[in-house]
């Protein structure tokens, strides 16, 4: 079987490593895959062909980029989906679905659609304006529309997205979550090595938070709780970094009141990190806390409980499928409910107990073989 899809992203989280994950996936069981992209997704793989539009550097961010997606990719995903003789399209969220629903139609082949988490939501974040995001809503119905299976990150996600999209006939409604992938345990030395590099001192309390730096993460909850915790050697860890202009300015407002609240050090912010290094912090802290206003299904949370890590999030669409109870979760919105609740972690030791007991729980849930899954779920419906 041949496969198209396609991928416009210059922001290495989450969502792109688990679509170079299903892409693995395919290409280990014989199949092969075509992928569009504005830069170079290198798999070495004789069953895997990347076809890139280059643009030079300065454009990739902008608007001209976002026209290219919009307007060239479905020309030119057409013209392989012809020459090639492509069996199946796969979109890794509504934007691809949009993008890739006219050469499904003309060729007349299925497309799988991934639900990963809001693309308006994002750009709400972003400051954009009404018409493009009405736009953007009618580029996700559009996707939608066109798309023969759906398989969402959430069950969450996939009834508020069903209900928006009206239903849709014969469309197929499928739940795929995120796993928990192998992780190493690295050496008690390795994890005292990275305190020392990130200036942890000795004997503090360390809480991380991880992913791409933007207005959604809500960060500032984390820093204006810090001083209402009352615990002066409380550090907060910053793992990850902007992708985009906005992002940066972002950066820039909590470095500012990190600086007003005359926190000094006690908030650290790493820049981006490769997963070994994620994963070596996430093994040598206290607490994982997520305080989005908007996600899929994070993947950095389930691999903190896969480090075996306590963890808190907002009570939102994805975490909430993910911690489930309500002792690890809170209001985004409530800076002091969430310094009550990581105050008792550090000060009552039963409660402390209780949500790492809750926390073992939920890792469980997410032990499986991803690949396998979602191999079975792409190719078995058609």
């Amino acid at each position: 079987m041949k496969i198209m899809t396609a991928m416009y992203t210059f922001r290495r989280g989450g969502a792109y490593d688990r679509f170079i994950m299903m892409l693995d996936a395919l290409l280990e069981r014989g199949y092969k895959v075509h992928c569009l992209s504005l830069t170079p997704i290198s798999i070495r793989h004789r069953g895997y062909k990347n076809h890139t539009i280059r643009l030079p550097g300065k454009m990739k961010d902008t608007g001209f980029a976002k026209g290219i997606v919009l307007f060239l990719f479905p020309l030119y995903a057409l013209w392989i989906g012809r020459q090639e003789k492509i069996d199946l399209f796969i979109a890794f969220g509504t934007l691809y679905a949009f993008i890739e629903s006219i050469p499904k139609w003309l060729l007349k082949k299925p497309m799988v659609t991934f639900l990963r988490g809001s693309f308006a939501f994002g750009m709400r974040m972003q400051g954009q304006c009404r018409i493009l995001l009405w736009l953007n809503r009618w580029i996700e119905k559009v996707g939608l529309f066109f798309s023969d299976t759906i398989l969402s990150v959430s069950p969450t996600l996939l009834e508020e997205t069903r209900r928006k999209a009206g239903g849709g006939k014969g469309v197929r409604w499928k739940v795929l979550p995120n796993n928990i992938p192998p992780i190493p345990i690295p050496k008690k030395q390795d994890i005292s090595q990275m305190r020392k590099k990130y200036g942890v001192p000795e004997g503090a309390k360390v809480l991380v938070t991880a992913g791409i730096i933007t207005r959604g993460k809500n960060l500032e909850l984390l820093i204006r709780s810090l001083p209402e915790i009352g615990l002066p050697n409380l550090l907060l860890l910053v793992a990850g970094d902007g992708a985009t202009e906005a992002d940066f300015q972002y950066k820039a407002f909590l470095k500012e009141l990190v600086r007003d609240l005359e926190l000094g050090n006690r908030v650290i912010f790493t820049g981006w990190l490769e997963k070994e290094e994620l994963w070596k912090i996430l093994h040598g802290v206290d607490l994982f806390i997520l305080p989005s206003k908007s996600e899929g299904m994070p993947n950095v949370m389930l691999e903190a409980l896969g480090c075996d890590l306590p963890c808190m999030g907002s009570n939102i669409t994805g975490i909430k499928d993910i911690l489930i109870y309500d002792e690890l979760l809170f209001d985004p919105f409530d800076e002091k409910m969430v310094a009550n609740k990581l105050r008792r972690v550090f000060f009552d030791a039963q409660y402390c107990s209780q949500i790492e007991r809750l926390c073992q729980e939920r890792k469980v849930a997410f032990i499986f073989d991803w690949k396998k899954k979602v191999f079975e779920m792409v190719t078995g419906a058609f």
